[in-house]
């Protein structure tokens, strides 16, 4: 996701190559930013949404794996429930099956929804989820889960029973 002149984009286009598959356009300087923290935010919620739905399904007596194959197959299907599931022992190769090292971390995403929450107040957007989504993402640095994956959310609500 890149911002800026479009004759500059076009001459990097072949080195952004090299840093991932998906090089996309979008407008002027700053907009790339805009896209990435519009992603992340989406992608926060929709993680927050996979750890409670398989929470609570693992909690009414769900297998995990079960659960998950439903969820993949019906209408709540994400990125955050086929692809990167947050459940340990779901999934290979994801940060979950391995105590949620590496992957994308919780201060990460807790400093890009800081973003889109600024660049909500700026232009007088309502991102309620957004909002939540970040307010979460803050709780878990502070308990201790700043260093481990975004996906760590599944284990944070299983530790939190106050909620």
């Amino acid at each position: 996701m890149v911002g800026g002149v479009e004759e500059e984009f076009a001459a990097a286009k072949e080195l952004l190559g090299c840093m991932g598959s998906n090089v996309v356009y979008c407008g002027a300087v700053g907009t790339g930013q805009a896209a990435k923290i519009c992603n992340n935010m989406l992608l926060a919620i929709s993680m927050i949404g996979t750890a409670e739905a398989m929470n609570l399904g693992i909690r009414l007596g769900l297998d995990p794996k079960l659960l998950a194959k439903i969820l993949n197959m019906s209408s709540g299907r994400c990125w955050s429930s086929d692809t990167y599931n947050p459940v340990p022992g779901v999934m290979d190769g994801v940060p979950s099956a391995n105590n949620y090292q590496g992957g994308f971390g919780t201060t990460l995403m807790a400093k890009d929804l800081g973003l889109a929450q600024d660049s909500a107040t700026n232009t007088k957007s309502p991102i309620f989820l957004g909002s939540q989504a970040h307010q979460i993402y803050r709780m878990m640095c502070a308990k201790g889960y700043s260093k481990k994956d975004f996906s760590s959310v599944f284990q944070f609500l299983r530790e939190e029973e106050t909620f």
